[in-house]
């Protein structure tokens, strides 16, 4: 996989609304400047009751989702995860 791919920090809209809402901040920084190690990360082969363990302990709603190599492979949303499990709930109650 490509080397630029490998996970090195993640920036959210709370990293940056500082910079869009007070004009007196410092602007010249770069996003490798903002950006900060996720609280956890998790890789494909974690078991769901341990990604809600996750999810619970660092009480983010966004995670990545890394390679053995720690390559890069997209994110995992506590959110999703909790509209399917809504959406099967509803399914059974009908």
């Amino acid at each position: 996989m490509d080397e630029n791919r490998k996970l090195r920090g993640v920036l959210t809209l709370d990293d940056i609304r500082p910079y869009l809402f007070n004009k007196e901040m410092e602007t010249s920084q770069t996003v490798a400047q903002i950006m900060k190690a996720p609280p956890a990360v998790l890789h494909r082969e974690n078991k769901p009751l341990d990604i809600l363990q996750t999810f619970d302990d660092t009480g983010v709603w966004n995670l990545p989702v890394v390679s053995e190599s720690n390559n890069f492979i997209g994110f995992i949303s506590k959110s999703s995860i909790l509209m399917s499990y809504r959406q099967l709930l509803k399914e059974y109650s009908d």
